[in-house]
């Protein structure tokens, strides 16, 4: 069984959002709240069924994720953390070329 975290990110694999990004703010039940910090802020998450993610483990981001959703900047943070995280994917992805 998986455990979705506070903090870790999520990518969307299915609807109109299908392979965009987000850090996993909240679990209720059989949905999570995922936010952006640009179409998606924390005072408005997204919820989407568990099935419809695929998670992938941060565990930095989960220690931080208390200072960061009470932070005035968390948005920006956010969108920074899923930025630092793509440039990584396509760095790895040039590397196994």
């Amino acid at each position: 069984m998986l455990l979705y975290k506070l903090g870790y990110f999520a990518t969307s694999l299915a609807g109109h959002d299908k392979g965009r990004v987000y850090m996993i703010v909240s679990e209720e039940g059989e949905k999570l709240g995922l936010c952006d910090g640009t179409h998606r802020c924390l005072n408005n998450p997204k919820y989407k069924k568990k099935k419809h993610v695929q998670m992938m483990r941060s565990e930095r981001m989960a220690e931080a994720f208390p200072e960061l959703i009470t932070s005035e900047d968390g948005n920006l943070r956010i969108r920074e953390a899923i930025a630092d995280l793509e440039k990584e994917k396509k760095k790895t992805i040039q590397e196994e070329k």
